[in-house]
């Protein structure tokens, strides 16, 4: 995280609670009673929450419990299975939220047929991808790293896929079998890494410590494919106008396999599908995730929301 404030020039954070926790769901509610007393004590606040964490249901429980507005983005985004955590979070801010800004069309008219801005006094608004903002603005880096003429990029850290061997264990195997055929290259999370270990498997291909914004941007921009179990990740293959494998039973982001660009796959049929990608015909002048104006249509929706509403 210090990586990401140091590249990307982000202020500090104005308060951290270094929380000690043994779950989710303590996470959550200590998280929850820390923000709460904090937002207690601003005046003419309002607070915005991003995306589908445990902080962002947090911080959402937290303003809603001190009636300060609450507005969040990412909204609208549905994999109806909340067997998932991001799921669970998802649905319940979108419904605290008194804002709900959207990335893609697909999201807002998933939470206009939920019935909000109607049955559901919350605002669905489409705006775009603030991730695709910042894509645009910054530059590339430069890897420490030297790297094959033809490569695949990987990353692997959601919980589905580490959680047991025999699934990590399918991922490695196919990575290894595709490194035959195209080199693999995959900035291994520090959890990922712990997984590997302590399953005793060995990875053939090449592995990179994490590495930053920039330098992620360079890695992708090289690649041939992308292969990820990330829901950024995949935006930010699409965005580079890079096909991608998506290691998830239902994709954050179905809109990317909808426009030809990615192909879905399990854990245990990473090679057989890698080759299926070479047979798609990708369409990425869709502007699935907009202009690049996210910020700017924010801007203007609030400036005007809040005159209204004083």
């Amino acid at each position: 995280n210090e990586l990401f404030f140091k590249e990307l020039n982000i202020p500090q954070p104005a308060i951290n609670f270094n929380l000690q926790h043994a779950s989710a769901n303590q996470f959550i509610g200590m998280a929850a009673d820390a923000l709460q007393e904090y937002f207690s004590k601003e005046k003419d606040a309002v607070v915005f929450v991003y995306g589908d964490t445990n902080t962002t249901l947090a911080a959402a429980i937290a303003a809603k419990r001190v009636n300060i507005p609450l507005i969040h983005f990412e909204a609208g985004v549905r994999t109806n299975d909340t067997g998932m955590p991001e799921e669970i979070n998802r649905l319940l801010t979108d419904r605290l939220a008194d804002i709900n800004y959207c990335c893609t069309q697909k999201n807002l008219h998933q939470l206009t047929a939920e019935g909000y801005g109607t049955a559901i006094a919350s605002t669905p608004v489409l705006t775009g991808d603030l991730m695709l903002d910042a894509f645009l603005q910054i530059e590339p880096g430069q890897l420490d790293h030297k790297l094959p003429p033809e490569y695949v990029v990987c990353t692997i850290h959601r919980a589905a896929n580490l959680q047991s061997k025999k699934n990590l264990g399918n991922i490695i195997e196919g990575l290894n079998a595709l490194h035959k055929a195209i080199a693999v290259v995959m900035p291994v999370h520090p959890h990922t890494k712990n997984k590997i270990e302590a399953y005793g498997l060995s990875p053939n291909f090449t592995t990179l410590p994490p590495l930053g914004y920039p330098q992620m941007k360079k890695l992708l921009q090289h690649c041939s494919y992308v292969i990820t179990d990330s829901g950024g990740t995949s935006r930010e293959a699409y965005f580079m106008q890079k096909k991608s494998l998506i290691m998830m039973d239902k994709p954050f982001w179905p809109e990317i396999i909808d426009a030809g660009c990615a192909v879905q796959t399990n854990t245990d049929d990473i090679l057989k599908n890698s080759s299926l990608l070479e047979a798609l015909n990708p369409d990425f002048t869709t502007a699935i995730f907009g202009n690049g104006k996210a910020a700017q249509n924010i801007h203007l929706h609030l400036k005007k929301y809040f005159d209204i509403n004083r």
